[in-house]
């Protein structure tokens, strides 16, 4: 039965319910567990019978499996590893053989592991109470449950409601729904132990993928700590040498694999009957060929067969951040494998890591005009209002227009928090601490007037009785000045304030490791900043508290009517007072519309998109970052927060403030900036080149490079000479005329035929450049110079392309050539 993500805690919380009754009974007795006895609990649970399809038989084996893990904590288990096994075997023959297998149950690959051999994985897992253990898909706890002597615990399932049962079973570990497949992306508390029974032939979707296993154990793997130790529970087909054997050496490539094992009729009873096999591995290179499988009919007679449990490899020690003194304020930080949010599953409080923050602390003084050249157009920056304690200069000289440096800040009053290590180290430029802290004091004030939405449109109504909205401010720092770094901060700020939950929207969804980037140089997580494209729109947005990162594509995106505008506003709430981050913000110009190549344009969704969601969140804090910022109309349109138009100023709408801007030119720009300025919500630094010098490195092409390229050229000419004979057969030109039948069709072959050509001959020339430039760039390196290399293509709309036309097997054994030669 398919559970609704909204349903799945409420279904949770029934199903652990019927297991506590089920769970008694195991207890009172040693006689085997009736079904009607489960049938009963999950009835009292559900209030209603089986019938009616609210629940399942499926549901009450899961109540039955969670209710063993419940019994067995407080079982007595013997003192060796033989006896234990037959005890675990003796307790299993108790439970009602399940053999009930639901359509929800192959596709999600719901098979729970026995008993006897969940204990054997931790067993050969070698656990201590040092170690950081992962469970990447759990289930309902049955590895898991075993685990629990570890310093940390961490615990991932896909399913909703395994997921909700997990957090009452563990509810001092940290519990999330990821792609296992993928986990090596979402772990920030980097474990030293992996135990695991993955799907063996399902994918995240349910389609068939008979190398899933492979690729769960792949990801495990990039997962652990080097030396940390690995036990799967593995297909049948999960072995070196036959037909996948190639796959085999990948999955395990950087593992050294310690021991094989084989159990026939692994999952007798579970509802399936296939062999398994056990892999023990610890990260590492590997230093001798995989041992050979050790081959048995049951756990108790593996356990046999196991000489000794080859010891755990030595775990290099990790750096130990320096330890903060009189800290009197700790803050956790720690985001990582949290994705629900905790008032839907309240956990005991655990130790986290924490830091000591500090205030930024500044003198505010008079304006200090900048002294400079009056001929020159930029002067060298420096901040004219404050002074910092600790001052950092920036990396590289930053200059501001001559106009913007005879204006000068409003003096603030607001000192942000910030980790001590920021400053003390100083991460942060002066350049960067000044925006910081005119940027959060900008954002403590309300634009003047109250107003209410419009029925219809964008523009806010003036309303006596209406909302009051705060004020925002513009980042238009050009590149070098480190927005993101900026940005960053301002959330650290907020962050360390208690406000965890903030909106960052950038012009492309891969942008989000950039963010992660700057956000980790400040002391958060990656996993603090959560791509919105991983939810399905319509959905709740369950992650919980965190930094949620978006492109403005995905923002004016909607599914079915389910727009995603609206989904985050659910997840925000109306009183959000957090901020609202529009990076690269000249993504929402178009939001005014205004005269295009073709006359008039429209607004477009994206800025409309923008324009809403600041209209809908009145408290928010909201910040602008482009460097194109006051370089047109259209790329203020959309800044509703900077009080450029409305009461209190010169334009009583957008309209009119983008009409009269638009007659005055740079001019006007100009002014506005200026304004914008000294009301503190605006400021614009570029990169110094004063002294910079550059040459032309030429390179002159060899005998055998011309020969290349001739036979190229030769070979185009043939492929041109074909595509009009190609042309002829499809019918778009006539053979015998030449006349053009379907002029669309011609002039798309063609046009695809010149571009196809300039790529190739543009990375073919690319290529007979290296030979001067790497040893240029060498050159540079040994002379304490930094090397700049601009990409100009990384072949990933070709790698799309190619990726779209392969089918499951060709994609097992990828062999894709992205060189120049695929245009050919």
């Amino acid at each position: 039965m398919i559970i609704e993500t909204d349903q799945a805690p409420a279904a949770a919380a029934r199903q652990y319910a019927a297991a506590c009754q089920i769970a008694q009974s195991l207890q009172d007795n040693n006689a085997p567990l009736p079904r009607s006895l489960a049938t009963k609990a999950m009835t009292a649970a559900y209030g209603i019978t089986a019938a009616d399809g609210t629940w399942t038989q499926r549901d009450s084996f899961v109540a039955i499996e969670v209710g063993s893990v419940l019994a067995l904590r407080s079982l007595m288990l013997p003192d060796t590893p033989t006896r234990i096994v037959e005890a675990l075997e003796e307790f299993e023959k108790r439970l009602p053989t399940q053999t009930v297998r639901s359509e929800e149950q192959i596709s999600a690959q719901h098979f729970s592991t026995p008993l006897a051999l969940a204990w054997l994985v931790s067993h050969l897992a070698v656990i201590g109470g040092d170690d950081i253990v992962l469970e990447p898909s759990a289930g309902v706890g049955m590895l898991a449950m075993w685990a629990e002597r570890a310093k940390a615990l961490h615990i991932n399932e896909l399913d909703s409601v395994r997921a909700g049962l997990l957090r009452h079973l563990f509810p001092e570990s940290s519990v999330t729904s990821f792609n296992a497949a993928q986990i090596n992306q979402h772990v920030s508390d980097t474990p030293t132990v992996v135990i695991m029974n993955p799907p063996f032939a399902r994918n995240a979707a349910g389609a068939v993928d008979p190398f899933a296993a492979h690729r769960h154990f792949a990801a495990a793997l990039a997962a652990l700590q080097p030396g940390g130790r690995i036990v799967a529970i593995m297909p049948d087909s999960f072995k070196p040498g036959g037909k996948h054997g190639s796959l085999f050496d990948r999955a395990t490539s950087g593992a050294n694999i310690q021991l094989m094992l084989r159990l026939d009729k692994g999952f007798a009873g579970k509802g399936t009957a296939v062999a398994v096999r056990i892999i023990v591995a610890d990260k590492g290179p590997a230093n001798r060929r995989p041992p050979s499988t050790v081959n048995r009919a049951s756990v108790r007679s593996l356990l046999e067969a196991i000489r000794e449990i080859p010891p755990r490899s030595n775990i290099p020690p990790a750096p130990v951040p320096p330890t903060p003194c009189g800290s009197t304020r700790p803050v956790s930080l720690f985001g990582a494998f949290r994705a629900v949010p905790a008032k839907s599953f309240p956990r005991a409080a655990r130790p986290l890591p924490s830091f000591e923050f500090a205030t930024v602390n500044y003198r505010v003084r008079d304006p200090i005009a900048a002294a400079h050249d009056d001929t020159a157009l930029y002067v060298p920056w420096r901040s004219q209002r404050l002074e910092f304690d600790n001052p950092s200069d920036h990396p590289s000289p930053l200059v501001e227009s001559a106009a913007m440096a005879a204006v000068a800040l409003p003096a603030p009053n607001y000192r942000p928090q910030l980790p001590k290590r920021v400053l003390d180290d100083k991460i942060l430029s002066t350049a960067q601490l000044e925006t910081i802290v005119h940027a959060l004091a900008a954002t403590e004030i309300d634009l003047p007037g109250r107003y209410r939405l419009p029925e219809k449109g964008l523009a806010l109504v003036p309303h006596p009785e209406g909302q009051s909205y705060r004020q925002g401010f513009f980042l238009g720092d050009g590149t070098g000045a480190g927005k993101g770094r900026q940005i960053a901060g301002i959330i650290m700020d907020q962050w360390l304030r208690g406000k965890r939950r903030h909106i960052w929207l950038s012009d492309s969804s891969a942008l989000i490791e950039d963010a992660r980037r700057d956000w980790q140089a400040l002391g958060g997580t990656p996993l603090d900043i959560q791509p919105l494209g991983r939810v399905r729109a319509g959905a709740g947005i369950e992650i919980g508290d965190s930094i949620l990162f978006a492109s403005y594509a995905t923002l004016r995106s909607e599914a079915g009517g389910d727009r995603r505008l609206d989904q985050i506003l659910n997840w925000l709430g109306g009183e959000f007072d957090g901020l609202l981050l529009f990076d690269e913000a000249h993504a929402m110009g178009g939001v005014a519309g205004g005269e295009g190549r073709f006359g008039a344009t429209s607004g477009s969704q994206q800025g409309i998109a923008g324009v809403e969601l600041q209209n809908r969140l009145p408290r928010a804090r909201v910040i602008y970052a482009s460097a194109t910022g006051a370089s047109d109309v259209n790329n203020l349109a959309y800044a509703t927060r900077l009080g450029l138009w409305g009461e209190g100023t010169a334009f009583v709408d957008r309209e009119a403030f983008t009409a009269r801007i638009r007659d005055g030119g740079v001019a006007a720009m100009e002014l506005v900036a200026r304004e914008l300025k000294a009301m503190g919500v605006y400021t614009a630094r570029a990169l110094s080149y004063a002294g910079v010098e550059y040459d032309i490195l030429e390179h002159e092409l060899t005998p055998a490079q011309i020969k290349d390229f001739d036979t190229y050229a030769d070979a185009w000419a043939i492929i041109h000479r074909n595509m009009e004979d190609a042309l002829a057969a499809a019918g778009v030109v006539d053979r015998l005329t030449g006349s053009t039948l379907n002029g669309q069709a011609l002039s798309a072959a063609r046009s695809r035929f010149e571009s196809a050509k300039q790529r190739f001959f543009s990375a073919l020339l690319l290529a007979m450049k290296l030979p001067s430039l790497l040893p240029a760039i060498d050159v540079a390196l040994q002379s304490d110079q930094s090397a700049v290399i601009q990409l100009v293509t990384t072949s990933e709309a070709l790698l799309s392309r190619r990726l779209a036309d392969l089918d499951a097997a060709d994609r097992a054994e990828l062999a894709l050539d992205l060189s120049p030669r695929e245009y050919v």
